[in-house]
């Protein structure tokens, strides 16, 4: 039995519609994404320095700092090796650090460790560190830095904030 035309031209419509409403992507532009959007945490790494020792003990130290969020975390991970192998180590690496812009300390803290986020910018980071490796063979001690630019807002003033620096509410001592 041949199809009716009406049965045809129903089919036809019913497939052509949908097509219809929607509008092809390549013929408009999107919305541009929000600039107020707030960075999602991530983690930013950076060479920071290499330590070495008179017997040829080496440490690769790396800096890390969590992001997007209202602390600043800084992480160290480092590399270790000594003379007479390949072998790299497992390393423990830890210290203090302390975050600079402009010259002014403006976050420290203990490695790995955290402090309030200062904002956005660029910060170089300073850390005395102490890296074992595992097994024991690697003893290392010494100062490294690196530069990392930070792109995530600071927290937010917290409500009832004087806006002077000074905490929300009275501290007793």
């Amino acid at each position: 039995m041949p199809a009716r035309p009406t049965s045809l031209r129903l089919l036809v419509a019913a497939a052509v519609l949908p097509l219809a409403l929607v509008s092809p992507a390549w013929g408009r532009p999107g919305p541009p994404p929000a600039a107020s959007a707030a960075e999602a945490p991530a983690t930013l790494c950076a060479p920071a320095g290499t330590l070495r020792s008179a017997d040829r003990q080496w440490a690769a130290v790396v800096l890390c700092a969590d992001t997007g969020s209202p602390l600043l975390a800084v992480l160290p991970a480092a590399t270790c090796g000594r003379p007479a192998t390949k072998l790299r180590y497992a390393c423990r690496t830890r210290g203090t650090w302390t975050a600079a812009r402009d010259g002014a300390t403006v976050a420290s803290g203990a490695l790995p460790g955290s402090a309030g986020h200062p904002g956005p910018g660029t910060y170089e980071i300073t850390a005395t560190v102490r890296v074992r490796s595992a097994p024991a063979g690697v003893d290392l001690t010494g100062t490294v830095r690196t530069t990392l630019t930070l792109t995530a807002p600071g927290p937010a003033p917290a409500r009832g904030s004087a806006g002077d620096g000074r905490a929300a509410y009275p501290t007793h001592s």
